[in-house]
Formats: C-alpha cells, structure tokens, sequence
C-alpha cells in the first residue's frame, strides 16, 4: 500500500527550506524528501513527475543510492537548483511531523510560563522567536 504523501503547508516553514535548500544545507537524501515534502509528492509521483525510476528516489533516501549525476540534476532542477560542492560544516535536519508538533507545543508552554511570570516582555518574546536564516554569500576564485 503507497503512503499518502504530506505537502508542507506552514508558510513560514516553506520559506525556511527553499532557504536552506538554496543554501546547500540538506545532504542529497534529506534534500529529495524535502524537495517532495514541498511539493507534496509521494516517492512514485516524483520519481513519475522526473522522469526517473522510483527505484532511484527509494535508494536515495534511504542513503543506500549511488544515483547518476542527471538524476541528481533532475531533483535539484525540480526547485530550480543545480548540483554543487559545498561545505559539509552546515547541516539541517527534519523532526518527523509528531515530534516538531511536540517541540513546538514545548516551546510554546514554556514561552507562555516566561511571558506570566515577567521573566520576558511580549516584544522580547516575539524578536526571540522570530525566524531569521543569514544569506549566504560566495564567489569562486579565477580558475586557472
């Protein structure tokens, strides 16, 4: 039985991974689930709206693939990148859906125990908690 794919629909979050998605952020595996996740394809439907083989997205996912470089051009060209080289310093992961709720209810709770007992003012709160992801910024050095 195929699982029902979920599309992200919290603006906020969407804007959050298009960032990191440009910014190289996720490895290859985590990037093709986000790539789907943002769109709110299943695995067949993407591998289907690419033109690759299913068996490609399954074993790219799972970190078991070895895919070939036009079908790593083909999932980052579906968000309108490219494949590059970058840095492995940054990294971002996903929480699964039950635990980002969980995380969040957490926070939540604990912004509004700082927020009644005086400990924080409402704009502090709010700029404490406002979404903020640096640009990134690079040029490649004069080849030889």
């Amino acid at each position: 039985m195929a699982r029902v794919a979920h599309k992200v629909r919290d603006p906020g979050l969407v804007q959050a991974l298009h960032r990191a998605l440009e910014q190289g952020s996720f490895a290859p595996s985590k990037a093709c689930r986000v790539v789907r996740a943002l769109q709110g394809h299943s695995q067949a439907d993407f591998a289907a709206h690419l033109g690759v083989s299913v068996k490609v997205i399954k074993a790219l996912e799972s970190g078991r693939g070895n895919p070939r470089f036009d079908s790593l051009e083909k999932i980052a060209g579906a968000m309108g990148l490219c494949v590059a080289f970058v840095k492995p310093s940054v990294s971002v992961d996903l929480l699964d859906p039950a635990e980002r709720a969980r995380e969040e209810r957490r926070r939540r709770i604990a912004d509004a125990h700082e927020l009644a007992s005086g400990q924080v003012s409402e704009s502090e709160l709010h700029r404490r908690n406002a979404l903020r992801i640096d640009d990134v910024h690079f040029e490649l050095p004069e080849l030889a």
